[in-house]
């Protein structure tokens, strides 16, 4: 599937029971991914992902089992994050899907805490396929869209 943005474009004709089924479950790997990386659960984190999975961002070009672990301890020395997941686009093909979803990812440490806290929008680019347990994501870009530091008491740095 290629980066042109046409392929989400109009008109988009109704899916099936069975594609809304499908767009569901693999709309909630982003989400599972999310909820393991705020919850501190690297096992749920790495749940989302097929064994074998690639991962391009800001840490580099590496397989899920090395760029994973980076992620994670990257977000851990924070007292606490929350990605929230917004718009997602989702196109099912067969037993492939692309998935782009929006991400506004709050990193905030402890009151009193000197350094920066980070606010980062970001689009996770996924490619999933169909395993027969279910759907997981084979290959991840993250595109950071815009990022945002202020200090502890709220000052933009």
């Amino acid at each position: 599937m290629s980066e042109d943005l046409m392929r989400w474009a109009g008109p988009i004709p109704a899916p099936s029971n069975a594609e809304l089924a499908d767009r569901y479950a693999i709309s909630q790997l982003v989400k599972v991914y999310a909820l393991g990386v705020d919850m501190r659960d690297f096992e749920l984190t790495k749940s989302v992902f097929a064994p074998d999975a690639q991962a391009d961002g800001s840490v580099g070009s590496f397989s899920i089992e090395e760029y994973l672990p980076k992620v994670f301890n990257g977000a851990a020395v924070y007292a606490a994050t929350q990605h929230n997941i917004t718009n997602q686009h989702i196109l099912v093909n067969g037993d492939e899907a692309l998935m782009w979803s929006y991400a506004i990812a709050v990193h905030k440490h402890k009151a009193g805490d000197e350094r920066e806290q980070m606010t980062l929008g970001v689009q996770y680019r996924d490619t999933c396929k169909r395993f027969a347990g279910g759907w997981l994501i084979v290959h991840r870009k993250v595109v950071r869209v815009w990022n945002e530091f202020t200090k502890n008491d709220g000052r933009a740095v």
